[in-house]
């Protein structure tokens, strides 16, 4: 009987330590896991490492150490500890090599190629997708999701060290096999249509991208929308797309569709939408569209007068500017004149660009012959110039 409560009581410390052992553990990663959802990382990280080194203490199983040391590596990477995240990523890497875990060398592999995308070490990402995908090929039964993703790192890769024609073939298989593993439609298959449409853009492929873009905005739109933040994106890749190839009617329209799904969504907040007003301005100007150019200013100045700053002297000049492509010049110079108060309202800081607004306006009114009003702005900027510089003005000078 002695021997026996004796076997009892040691059994039942034995099973309170264990159980100790095993609430603390779990509690590191249930509290790294809380972290990691709210996005604290730094905590998340404390809570990782420590389970890290209790999982090594007790000495769990190599693909237990090497899948708590990727979880560690990922949110040291998410917190921009990259340093910190490689080494721990080929802490990993060493442990599943020693044991031969195939499995959880890939995923090293992987969690290492995110931490080279987040670097920048476009060099040795390509190394390291090529090694992956080759030893991915003398796995039986590898995932195609994940030769799907290797194959896309690597044609970014190839296009980022400037294998440019290496990089589409890769490219283009990337898109199949996404298309394939996900579907057609699939949001990580239209991620990589956009990042495809976008190499063929730096590339002067414009029409391959323009149907990269519209690829990617059908698929945008069957997983989140019509008026979602992707597809608007879409419709703004599109336009520099059409844009590019000489379509300004095309880029107008996709342009307009992109002011209005975004003033839907902004609301109440109008001076972004007064922005995006500003730019698509721009490009009527550009194209020879001066009434549009004009209305979009006009929308423009009623908003930036709220606050009035930079922004509305910057606006009442490019509306100037195409009151003068337009002939106008007694309403350019009206402009200038508008822009002209509000640098002025900036203050001493703003001399600069005041002059230059001077200089402008009597450019224009040497074209209307008014010879005495544009000698006197002249003499204005001149005076201003030299008073932020420093030197006195010519006529100073001479007397």
């Amino acid at each position: 009987m002695i021997g026996f409560l004796t076997w009892k009581e040691w059994n039942w410390a034995r099973v309170e330590k264990l159980d100790a052992w095993s609430l603390d553990r779990n509690w590191h990663r249930t509290e790294a896991e809380r972290h990691l959802k709210s996005r604290n990382y730094a905590d998340a990280e404390v809570h990782f490492a420590a389970a890290v080194e209790d999982g090594d203490r007790r000495r769990i199983s190599a693909a237990k150490r090497v899948r708590l040391r990727l979880r560690l590596a990922d949110t040291q990477r998410r917190g921009k500890k990259l340093d910190a995240a490689e080494f721990t990523v080929r802490e990993a890497l060493a442990i599943a090599a020693q044991v031969s875990e195939e499995n959880a060398y890939m995923n090293a592999l992987d969690a290492l190629a995110d931490v080279f995308a987040d670097m920048g070490n476009f060099q040795a990402l390509q190394k390291l997708e090529e090694e992956a995908l080759r030893l991915g090929e003398m796995i039986p039964r590898t995932d195609p999701l994940r030769t799907a993703r290797r194959v896309r790192l690597l044609g970014l890769a190839r296009y980022r060290n400037g294998l440019s024609e290496d990089a589409i073939s890769t490219l283009e298989r990337a898109v199949t096999l996404h298309a394939k593993s996900y579907g057609p439609s699939h949001r990580e298959t239209a991620n990589l249509l956009a990042e495809v449409g976008q190499v063929y853009m730096a590339q002067g492929s414009h029409e391959k991208a323009k149907e990269c873009f519209e690829r990617a905005m059908r698929g945008h739109q069957a997983e989140f929308g019509l008026e979602s933040p992707q597809v608007i994106d879409d419709y703004y890749q599109l336009a520099g797309a059409l844009d590019a190839a000489g379509d300004s009617n095309g880029a107008a329209e996709m342009y307009e569709r992109v002011l209005l799904l975004k003033s839907r969504r902004l609301g109440d907040n109008q001076d972004e939408v007064a922005e995006m007003q500003f730019g698509l301005a721009n490009l009527y100007a550009d194209w020879g569209n001066l009434p549009r150019a004009r209305e979009l200013l006009a929308d423009c100045i009623g908003t930036f007068k709220r606050q009035a700053g930079p922004r509305l002297a910057v606006t009442y000049e490019t509306l100037a500017q195409v009151e003068e492509m337009g002939g106008r010049y007694y309403i350019a110079v009206r402009e200038l004149a508008n822009g002209e108060k509000v640098w002025e309202q900036c203050g001493p800081s703003r001399s600069r660009e005041l002059a230059r607004n001077l200089e402008y306006q009597a450019e224009i009114l040497d074209q209307l012959r008014q010879r005495r009003e544009a000698n006197w702005l002249r003499k204005r900027a001149e005076k201003l110039l030299a008073e932020v510089s420093g030197v006195a003005p010519m006529g100073a000078q001479s007397a």
